[in-house]
């Protein structure tokens, strides 16, 4: 699962994203991944959370993109590779 989150604030002359990730890693945890900077400059950051059951992991997800979205992202779509 892969969602992407844009912000433009053209009064503060910010504009951010925010992308968050869930997979599966090789041992068969769960891993859900935030990135998060200015677009189109340099910085950001990243951060991954590790858990040992998918019903944890997705609901730190959901409740990254809701907070994400009372914050006034929204979301944006991407469509990823086939391989």
């Amino acid at each position: 699962m892969f969602v992407r989150l844009e912000k433009f604030d053209h009064v503060e002359g910010q504009h951010r994203y925010c992308s968050l990730g869930l997979s599966q890693t090789l041992f068969g945890e769960w891993c859900v991944e935030r990135s998060n900077g200015p677009l189109g400059e340099t910085g950001g950051s990243i951060r991954r959370w590790y858990f040992t059951s998918y019903g944890e992991a997705l609901m730190l997800l959901e409740n990254s993109r809701d907070r994400q979205l009372r914050r006034g992202f929204v979301p944006i779509p991407v469509q990823l590779g086939l391989f």
